[in-house]
């Protein structure tokens, strides 16, 4: 029988537990040991090399935790201490999880986007002066170590580029990693309380403003995040959970890997390329079936992919779990997942980099809310800031912007004026706008700069994303501002269509005209693209879909004005925004330039 909510000595019982645990557990290293030291012979993970690989690397607990204690020597002899970057560009796999617990260990680990370009690359690495940077060999799928060769000339604080396989061995150069047991008498047994103030990874946010930042998270923020994530999610000891998200996000990287290590559960990465591969998407269930995984977590479009995926007759009752963040679950593809699946729920929950984790869960055993991320997590305090006054209960709320602040906030960003920006008065504002209901449940309406303004009336972009979601063969949808002279952004729907689906773009404009309320709300502009952009843990990217709704406002008014051979680029830079890049004949520049300035979106003419 679920629960209604947690009770008051509920929510006391698992903030003296988060409370004992911070205490016990100084280093992440002493959280993630827990599981390994009551269980040195079970399955730490099993790694596939390709997601139908019919021979998995399987490593034990002891094996791995050794080879993390052989991985912090390996780089304090490589001069790394504890202010030290190592700068790892690896996908998901054994050695991945060695070398970032390893790095943190002694130094800083940075776990790096795989799909940065080179530019992006040198300048993460300046930014954080790394010493060290790891890669796969050359010749692999991505072109991850082409990519890098040579970057010594242009990071002058890199020492080298330290090759590791992605083949399920654990070797850094050619040296293979030998587990060392002293792992046994250190981690878990640190008495050095400063541990828990150290930065000991940093990570890029996740790049939804088109410039990722670099997130600096204290060992006490990782440890706090992954405890909340075992308590909601309820990992159990010898249970398996599915690793697809990559291990440069705080969903794979603490909401999974070092979940499972604290409590036991076994890591099954079914490739390195996680649920970007197409094989794991359409072999989904049937590798459920046989591995007999019992925890899986995805991205919506994720989940959105595996509905259409028949589950004919592979026997999936080993899944019990089900969870999904990075960004909000649609309820259409909620419901879609749920109807393959046969599982009763969803747990979803809200995070973001900077938080480690996440700070809302829908927790086991309490029934979930209906759109809700779920409740706070233990410690976690949140306000909401409306109106430039900051509530903080008694709930429910008003709606605003959510604020929080408690063990899981970051350090800071390596930039101090981000990091400056990113407070106020000690809270972290999320940039979420959301309300909270009389029991405390938080439901997430929507990012503060994705609200569009259509002539002074605020839109929230999920009532138009929900009902497009429910016209046939939609499988995503995202609604954003598109620049006008008159209302100032007028809404502009974005959809991709189900495999094997054709999409009438008309009759899909006509039916979310009838199913949007709201008549300013109803999109001005339709469009059906063949692929929807995302961000590299599948988060739909808002900015580009911005850049081509701008791109197409601009082109649509010169030419209606007689001025279609003006060249008309919109372009989203880190420091200035969203703007229109402008290429027009000397005798065109002026009248151009004056006829796009009644856009809310600034302008440059090129020569």
């Amino acid at each position: 029988m679920l629960k209604d909510r947690l009770s008051p000595a509920d929510e006391a019982t698992r903030d003296a537990e988060m409370q004992a645990t911070l205490a016990a557990c100084p280093r992440i290293l002493d959280l993630i040991a827990r599981g390994p030291q009551g269980a040195p012979d079970a399955e730490a993970v099993i790694y596939l090399r390709a997601p139908l690989d019919p021979n998995p690397v399987v490593l034990s607990n002891d094996h791995l935790m050794g080879c993390v204690k052989a991985a912090e020597t390996y780089f304090r002899g490589r001069g790394i201490g504890k202010d030290d970057p190592v700068a790892i560009l690896l996908p998901a796999c054994p050695a991945t999880v060695v070398a970032i617990f390893g790095a943190a260990a002694c130094g800083i680990a940075e776990p790096l986007n795989l799909l940065f370009t080179r530019e992006a690359i040198v300048a993460q690495l300046n930014a954080i002066n790394a010493k060290l940077l790891l890669a796969p060999p050359p010749g692999m799928p991505g072109g991850l170590y082409e990519k890098v060769e040579g970057l010594q000339r242009e990071v002058p604080s890199l020492k080298g580029i330290v090759v590791v396989p992605l083949d399920g061995t654990i070797s850094f150069d050619g040296e293979v990693l030998r587990p060392d047991p002293a792992w046994r008498d250190d981690y878990g047994k640190s008495t050095d309380k400063s541990e828990a103030d150290r930065v000991a990874v940093m990570l890029p946010t996740g790049g939804t403003t088109g410039h990722p930042k670099v997130a600096r998270l204290t060992n006490r923020a990782m440890v706090a995040s992954t405890v909340s994530s075992r308590m909601a999610l309820d990992f159990q000891r010898g249970e398996r959970a599915m690793i697809t998200l990559p291990l440069f996000h705080v969903g794979g990287l603490f909401c999974t890997t070092a979940n499972c290590l604290a409590a036991g559960t076994t890591m099954f990465i079914p490739g390195p390329a996680g649920a970007r591969d197409p094989a794991l998407i359409t072999n989904f269930w049937r590798i459920i079936e046989k591995h007999r995984i019992n925890i899986a977590g995805n991205v919506p479009t994720t989940l959105g992919a595996l509905a259409d995926i028949p589950v004919a007759d592979s026997d999936i009752s080993c899944l019990r779990v089900t969870a999904t963040g990075a960004s909000i679950c649609p309820p259409e593809i909620e419901r879609r997942y749920l109807a393959t699946w046969g599982g009763a729920c969803i747990q979803q929950l809200y995070g973001m980099t900077e938080l480690a984790g996440a700070i809302t869960h829908d927790v086991h055993g309490v029934k979930p809310r209906a759109e809700s991320v779920g409740t706070r997590n233990p410690l976690v305090e949140l306000a909401i800031l409306d109106g430039g006054k900051l509530h903080t209960g008694p709930w429910p709320s008003p709606v605003g912007e959510l604020l929080t602040r408690g063990p899981q906030v970051f350090a800071g960003y390596v930039d101090r004026k981000q990091t400056e920006e990113a407070f106020r008065d000690g809270w972290l504002r999320t940039g979420d706008i959301c309300r909270i209901d009389a029991d405390g449940f938080v439901y997430i309406l929507g990012r503060a700069k994705d609200v569009i303004i259509r002539g002074g009336h605020n839109i929230d972009p999920r009532a138009i994303e929900d009902a497009a979601l429910q016209f046939p063969g939609v499988a995503l949808a995202a609604a954003v501002g598109r620049p006008d002279a008159y209302a100032g952004e007028v809404p502009m729907l974005f959809v991709s269509a189900q495999p094997g689906a054709q999409i009438d773009s008309q009759a899909l404009a006509a039916f979310v005209q009838e199913n949007i309320l709201e008549l300013p709300a109803r999109p001005r502009v339709v469009s059906v693209i063949a692929e929807m952009p995302v961000t590299p843990v599948g988060k739909i990217f808002k900015p580009k879909l911005r850049e081509i709704a701008a791109g197409e406002a601009a082109r649509e008014l010169l030419k209606l004005e007689g001025l279609g051979e003006v060249s008309v680029d919109a372009i989203t830079d880190p420091s200035r925004g969203l703007y229109l890049s402008v290429t027009a004949p000397p005798d065109k520049a002026e009248t151009a330039e004056r006829l796009l300035k009644k856009f809310p979106v600034k302008v440059e003419l090129r020569a």
